[in-house]
């Protein structure tokens, strides 16, 4: 019934025209809503689309989400009135329109919702009159031609029918014959299966006057009172609020007087440039069989999920974690491609979803070179991941014509999967059933999801038994929880301790003195604190209040035991959000515990520990602070040398987040853990490299950081302050609390860094004395995990990098010497490798220094046997080999960086003696410059010959005089040697190589068949 209008009647609305007597645009009808609002209301800006405090959705879609902590009652709104535009997602959850975007006119899968909300101010009747007001005399809708819905009550929820709305409606001049009454399904609001909820009243537009079909909703006017449980019941709120909905396409069609949302001015501006870019077709808005080809549900489908994937990689989602947006994206991708021709689309119509939302939503332009690289990688990774699979898969069903039903070849591991179902079947010609186990292995080893092992079974005529593999999962899943938890043997912690201690009413342990600790000019200290014994385990055994002196008596046996200390309030940190739990001492009496490991489990901390023997370790006491019988009173501190050292590393972790991200394009943290004496970081690089010039920038950014010793700052925000905070950063997929959200900022005039974390972190940057990065591990394209530390020894560690570079210093001139012997610089250059290997082995060298002092040694090793053996025709004819195989392309560029004697020695002459492909050579010393290249007779052509290729060096480096070493010129030319330092000749080297890389991409392309080459330099 209430789905869209099918005509439009162009007297309807009133004030459609702005003055000039052209229709208004969908940026002045969003700003016309907010500033009637605003007059009485404040603005609170679009939350971003990512949910991160409601795993039950994947992003945020509603205005409603951002306040939900509000309606909850966990904290006071920013404001009692407030009025906003929000964006929202709608692929997943209760409310999934992503099958239906493209095949009619009106779904979206991101879509804006205008909104206004009171959290305990005004009630129905002032929210009705606001709503009612805005359309029939600000934006002038005839009123005739709107409807209104009010709750029918339901028997199943226990809610009566909301008359008091009902009789709002006729007090406001609506008509009874056009005031609806409706059920549960249309007229009760509810964001997921729980939360707040509540009855609502609905606006909607007519066709034309008195006829109550085709009926389309405006808005969504909800009086959140309740909260839906897990378990299914509704209670009361203690405050009633009101939420309201305006879906901003749906309003913006209506007065701009267009049949469909894609006919406004937030689509066709989409539409032309598909059209112009792809030489399309224009969009006609057909549907059903007049859309021919599926050509303008293409045009819809492509539009609506540029939007949708625009916004949210904006905002900081990514394909990594969040399979929903890969599918939409992939999905625009193969639009672009299948449809229309052109892989870029996607690309390009992200420039126009900016210009079109930037007003309202400033990130989308200042976040589009990251979202255009990642569109970018993930363009790359999806079309090589199509072209490999779609072989494979086409070889499998080439032998098994049955799998050809299986049309989703590119699920990752179908095709290792089904492998192992047809070995599993050829062990036992007799199996009739998929087994529950055997489908676990499917889904657990390869990856596939219930859906597509269900197919595997049909296609091999096998019966799938859901419920046993429903049961192995469920098994896994109760093993894996109790894994987390840190149970591990310890059943009874589990099964009897917790429940235990709750029956007992034992609370909670407070853990907020992990930040208790002042920093005295550079001394942390980390003050000891007095707490109560509230429970023992002993050997499996839980012992509260009168057994526990029983139990401290007998030191035999606490001394062969492993015993869990609970206690009401502790200094410890436990192993949460990437950093490493505390050790230390607790002290009972004269018992002395050596705490090495502490546990949270259902909010108790186990401090888990061995008796100490030794007297010299104890720590006297005054016995009447520690009397167990009376306050069961204990002494507890932390080993402070070794939280230093964590709070050290877990500090660096931000800066080198905040420092990778000025770098790089973008990066995405994936995970990180911090130690005692380093941190380890890992991140997505979207296919970037990290180059030693760029670890460099990023260690000497975090180092006058930590130079300009300015604070660390920690605040504590709840979820609707915390969602204001400009350039805040947080961990993809992780879901925050509603209150007590810890931020921590750091701000200095090279780096800032600001993250929701809930670890311990230095109070000044200047407690990390150093920074040095000492291991970067690459992920193939995808990720790197980069390892580091902080503190003095780091200041140690460079030096010793820099003696290793002297060391290599002086055997590189001894090589230049004349008569230098080569087998004892083999011996010394054998030896420093040794020592490099075993300082990176042990992480006592930087990265960079053991990457540039390898480099430069296995150099020299290699000139050293070229030296030996006297052999430089053949070095030479092997490195244009190598480059030739490396690129598999029909020409070769090369830049040797040479010395003095090998420059002389080389024999560019013998170029042609080579190869029977071009070649262009470049050779560099600390002095000198020379350039050869050679083009076989084949190729010559006036189009392309080597006088031709060589014409950017000679200009560059202003070589007027050549010398051509061949009876024909254009076959071999050169550059003969030119004087010029180094520091002058490498920035015209990298031009220059440019400049023949550019002639390469075209020339030789179009005499070897449009190649797109790529240079070794």
């Amino acid at each position: 019934m209430f789905r869209r209008l099918d005509l439009v009647n162009k007297n309807i609305i009133l004030r459609l025209y702005n003055t000039d007597g052209k229709l208004k645009s969908a940026n002045t009808i969003r700003k016309e809503f907010l500033d009637y609002f605003l007059k009485d209301h404040s603005f609170v800006r679009s939350s971003s689309i990512l949910n991160i405090n409601d795993p039950s959705t994947p992003f945020v879609n509603a205005g409603m989400n951002q306040f939900k902590g509000v309606f909850l009652g966990l904290y006071d709104p920013p404001f009692s009135r407030i009025a906003n535009s929000q964006k929202c997602i709608r692929i997943g959850g209760k409310h999934n329109d992503l099958d239906e975007v493209g095949l009619d006119t009106y779904h979206h899968t991101f879509f804006e919702m205008l909104g206004n909300w009171s959290f305990g101010d005004y009630s129905k009747e002032e929210a009705c009159k606001y709503a009612w007001n805005l359309l029939t005399q600000v934006y002038g809708i005839n009123k005739d031609l709107l409807y209104v819905t009010y709750f029918a009550g339901d028997e199943k929820l226990g809610l009566k029918p909301d008359l008091e709305c009902k009789d709002i409606w006729l007090c406001l001049g609506v008509p009874e014959n056009r005031i609806l009454k409706l059920g549960a399904k249309e007229n009760f609001w509810e964001m997921s299966s729980t939360g707040p909820c509540g009855v609502c009243t609905e606006i909607h537009i007519s066709e034309a006057v008195n006829k109550p079909v085709n009926l389309m909703e405006l808005w969504n006017i909800v009086f959140i009172q309740y909260e839906r449980l897990n378990d299914g019941q509704i209670i009361s709120l203690p405050k009633q609020h009101v939420d309201t909905g305006m879906g901003f396409e749906r309003l913006v069609a209506i007065l701009q007087e267009k049949k469909s949302n894609y006919d406004t001015d937030l689509f066709v501006p989409l539409f032309k440039t598909i059209e112009k870019f792809a030489k399309a077709p224009a969009y006609n808005g057909n549907e059903g069989i007049k859309n021919k080809n599926k050509l303008d549900t293409s045009y819809r489908i492509l539009a609506d999920h540029a939007r949708m994937v625009t916004v949210a990689l904006a905002d900081g989602a990514l394909p990594d974690n969040n399979p929903k947006l890969r599918k939409v994206l992939r999905k625009a991708l193969d639009i672009s491609n299948e449809i229309f021709k052109k892989d870029t689309l996607l690309h390009e119509l992200t420039f126009h979803v900016a210009d079109s939302l930037g007003e309202a939503y400033p990130e989308l332009h200042k976040n589009i070179k990251q979202m255009q690289h990642i569109i970018a990688y993930e363009a790359d990774s999806y079309y090589s991941l199509r072209n490999i699979s779609f072989v494979k898969w086409k070889k499998i069903v080439k032998t098994h014509q049955k799998l050809s039903v299986l049309t989703d070849y590119l699920t990752p591991g179908l095709i290792a999967g089904y492998k192992d179902l047809k070995n599993f079947l050829a062990s036992d010609n007799k199996i009739s059933t998929l087994t529950g186990e055997f489908a676990f292995r499917l889904y657990d080893s390869h990856g596939l999801n219930v859906k597509t092992i269900a197919k595997l079974a049909e296609v091999e005529s096998l019966k799938f038994d859901v419920n046993d593999f429903e049961e192995q999962l469920n098994k896994v899943k109760a093993r894996s929880k109790a894994k987390t938890e840190g149970i591990m043997n310890m059943k009874s912690i589990t099964e009897l301790s917790i429940d235990l201690l709750r029956k007992l009413n034992i609370p909670i342990t407070d853990d907020s003195l992990k930040y208790n600790y002042k920093l005295n000019e550079k001394e942390y200290s980390f003050p000891s604190i007095r707490s109560k014994l509230l429970g023992l385990i002993i050997n499996g055994n839980l012992k509260t209040s009168s057994e526990m002196n029983d139990c401290l008596l007998k030191k035999e046996e606490l001394t062969e035991s492993e015993v869990y200390i609970i206690l009401d309030k502790t200094p410890f940190y436990v192993n949460e959000g990437g950093q490493a739990f505390d050790k230390g001492f607790i002290q009972i009496n004269s018992l002395l515990f050596d705490i090495y490991e502490v546990r949270k489990i259902c909010g108790f901390i186990f401090h888990i520990g061995h008796l100490i023997n030794n007297d010299s370790r104890r720590i006297s006491l005054n016995e009447s602070d520690l009397n167990i019988k009376n306050e069961e009173v204990c002494q507890v501190w932390i080993n402070s040398r070794r939280r230093l050292g964590i709070m050290r590393n877990h500090t660096a972790t931000h800066l080198l987040n905040a420092a990778l991200r000025k770098v790089l394009p973008i990066i995405e943290q994936r995970g990180s853990y911090v130690e005692k004496d380093k941190l380890s970081f890992e991140c997505s690089v979207f296919g970037q490299k990290l180059t030693n010039e760029r670890v460099t920038e990023i260690e000497d950014l975090i180092n006058k950081c930590i130079e300009s010793n300015v604070i660390v700052e920690k605040k504590i925000f709840n979820m609707s302050e915390m969602i204001m905070e400009d350039d805040l950063r947080l961990l993809p997929g992780e879901m925050y609390p509603m209150t007590g959200i810890k931020i921590t900022t750091i701000d200095s005039p090279d780096l800032k860094s600001k993250e929701a974390c809930c670890g311990t972190h230095v109070l000044r940057t200047s407690s990390l004395e150093h920074f040095c990065i000492l291991n970067v591990k690459s992920h193939g394209q995808k990720s790197v995990t980069i390892e580091a530390a902080t503190g003095p020894y780091m200041r140690h560690i460079r030096s010793l990098g820099e003696r290793l570079r002297e060391n290599i210093i002086k055997l590189q001139k001894e090589f230049v010497r004349k008569n230098a012997n080569m087998n004892q610089i083999t011996d010394s250059i054998n030896c420093l490798q040794r020592n490099l290997l075993e300082r990176r082995d042990k992480r006592i060298i930087s990265f960079v220094d053991y990457r540039e002092c390898q480099d430069k040694l296995s150099e020299l090793a290699r000139k050293v046997m070229i030296r030996i053996k006297g052999n430089y025709r053949n070095y030479l004819a092997n490195e244009i080999k190598k480059a030739q195989k490396s690129t598999n392309l029909p020409f070769v560029i090369l830049h040797l960086k040479l010395d003095e004697y090998d420059f002389n020695e080389l024999p560019l002459s013998k170029l042609d003696k080579m190869t029977n492909i071009p070649v262009l050579v470049i050779l560099s010393t600390n002095t000198q410059v020379t350039a050869r290249c050679m083009v076989p007779k084949e190729i010559n052509s006036e189009l392309f010959n080597a006088k031709i290729w060589m014409e950017p060096i000679l200009k560059l480096f202003d070589g007027q005089q050549y010398f051509p070493t061949h009876k024909n010129k254009n076959l071999i030319f050169g550059m003969p040697p030119q004087n010029m330092s180094q520091r002058k000749s490498e920035p015209i080297i990298e031009k220059a190589l440019d400049e023949v890389d550019n002639i390469g991409q075209w020339k030789i392309s179009q005499i070897a068949g449009n190649i797109n080459p790529v240079f070794i330099k």
